[in-house]
């Protein structure tokens, strides 16, 4: 099997059930099979062959799908950009990657102009643009390739499980973008994963409004919901009630949304004109959500929420379930169906082996292994090594486990705080924040202070507007939670925290906004 498999046999399951939907235009599983092959041929008519990248700068589009699904056809290798980097940044993954062919979005053919003037890898490129005559000339037009290109069904060799499908490289939070590599054993895995997790099945609907160019986005529920039959409806751009109203003539049945868009729509003035009870799960990640605001998720919006947590290198190896939801807020869950995890001391200072795991309760790194994990990054051998050892993916990321196996997050190891010598993980204090009646987001970061070395400083999004620094001061001194030297010495009210689009915080920049100095 592989990922061109996926659609092959489900659009001989399901021939004429509904696969894609994109803006007014709607494709059967036979019909969007048919178009991704007369693009798979365009591509191979360019030169193509397997092992080539071919890199797409596109908006969460049906031009992302099938340009992923036409090279997994192929046996090309696809590279995924985020649609919103600067052409110097996305010149960077494509020039790395080394991609021969790029396919570029709407509203990016100035941008793609630049990089070409950038990077000489790329032999071709080709715009979305709604019709032929907005391409620059000697520019491939999208829907002409993929409309028009006779499909010769020409005898290709079907992908090794061990060839790269994918390229998707990391956000880059901790330096340059690495290319992460992803095999097609990698992302059936994943894919499989997620059916099993979510109990996925060709009945579903999923909307899609994450980032396609992001692994949870594409390989944790795109194709595990084209692996089932499901129809996929595609939302070129997120917008709280435009998401809602889809979700109410669609009959959306599954969703995949950060927290901050959830309470987005949950919040929204018009939420309760919308029916929404076709949803039987959500799916999210990436940040906390109040207990409050889990409460009315629950009640109000969707029955069943999973609670995750993954990464590029292995995609969704943590997962709560919805009996868990309240009972374990807070909590990542526990690994999946096909992960292996471990909590290891925390010794930047030396090489910790697998097997030193630490007690339940205590905070150390978490390792995690599965036939999920990434190949490696692409050429670099010194970051993979540091990255994967012995089969583990050391992730960077702290967490303890409880006597009962569930685990939780603490935060990056870079992001923890010391001051005054003592070790403060910023998690820790964000929970206590998140249990504040009025407290909407927060974050927690350490700012330079002469004397403390660091000091927490509390970054907060309020649903209460009378909530300040004082009353947020007697809440953590009233507390038995949390030692007093954690408490934050520094409030700040925001109307909005930065985010990546996996939902992430980006403490880089509250500390760029707040500590210049810090920062650089």
């Amino acid at each position: 099997m592989n990922i061109a498999r996926i659609l092959e046999a489900s659009a001989e399951r399901y021939p004429n059930h509904t696969a894609l939907v994109f803006e007014d235009r709607r494709w059967t599983y036979v019909e969007w099979l048919g178009r991704v092959r007369r693009f798979a041929q365009a591509l191979a008519d360019l030169g193509v062959r397997p092992g080539d990248r071919v890199a797409f700068y596109v908006s969460t589009s049906e031009n992302s799908v099938t340009t992923y699904f036409a090279c997994q056809v192929l046996g090309a290798v696809a590279v995924p950009l985020n649609f919103r980097l600067s052409p110097g940044e996305a010149a960077y993954i494509i020039q790395d990657s080394g991609a021969r062919v790029l396919v570029y979005g709407r509203h990016l053919t100035e941008n793609a102009l630049k990089i070409a003037a950038q990077v000489r890898s790329v032999h071709d490129f080709i715009g979305c643009a709604y019709d032929r005559a907005n391409v620059p000339e000697g520019h491939h037009h999208f829907d002409t390739l993929a409309e028009q290109t006779e499909d010769r069904n020409e005898p290709r060799p079907a992908p090794r499980a061990d060839a790269l499908s994918a390229l998707v490289y990391t956000s880059g939070t901790t330096g340059r973008p690495k290319g992460v590599m992803h095999t097609h054993a990698n992302d059936m895995a994943i894919a499989m994963n997620c059916v099993m997790e979510y109990g996925l099945s060709h009945n579903d609907n999923a909307l899609h409004i994450a980032p396609l160019y992001h692994v949870g986005g594409m390989q944790a529920y795109f194709i595990p919901h084209m692996m089932v039959g499901g129809t996929n409806i595609v939302l070129g751009r997120y917008e709280a009630e435009k998401t809602l109203e889809i979700i109410q003539t669609e009959r959306i049945t599954t969703l995949f949304a950060v927290p901050t868009q959830i309470q987005e729509m949950l919040f929204h003035p018009r939420f309760r004109d919308y029916d929404v009870s076709s949803l039987r799960l959500m799916t999210t990640g990436g940040a906390a959500i109040s207990a409050t605001t889990m409460e009315r998720v629950i009640t109000e919006f969707c029955p069943n929420i999973y609670n995750g947590y993954g990464m590029t290198e292995a995609s969704l190896t943590l997962i709560l379930h919805p009996e868990d939801a309240l009972d374990r807020l807070g909590s990542c869950g526990k690994p999946t169906l096909i992960t292996e995890a471990r909590v290891l001391v925390n010794d930047p200072a030396r090489e910790v082996a697998p097997s030193e795991t630490v007690p339940a309760g205590e905070i150390g790194q978490l390792i995690v292994r599965g036939p999920q994990a990434m190949e490696g990054y692409w050429n670099k051998p010194f970051e993979t090594a540091k990255k994967l050892k012995a089969g583990w993916i050391y992730t960077g990321d702290l967490f303890s486990k409880d006597a009962d196996g569930f685990y939780y997050f603490h935060g990056r190891a870079d992001d923890m705080i010391v001051s005054g010598g003592e070790n403060i993980y910023p998690r820790e204090v964000e929970e206590i924040l998140y249990k504040v009646p009025g407290v909407q987001e927060a974050a927690v970061l350490g700012l330079p202070d002469e004397k403390w070395g660091q000091i927490v400083a509390a970054f907060v999004v309020r649903s209460d507007p009378a909530i300040d620094a004082a009353a947020l001061d007697a809440f953590f001194r009233a507390s038995e939670e949390i030692a007093p030297y954690k408490r934050p010495k520094r409030y700040e009210f925001v109307e909005t925290l930065p985010t990546n689009p996996s939902g992430k915080v980006l403490k880089r920049e509250l500390l760029a906004a707040y500590s210049p100095a810090a920062a650089a």
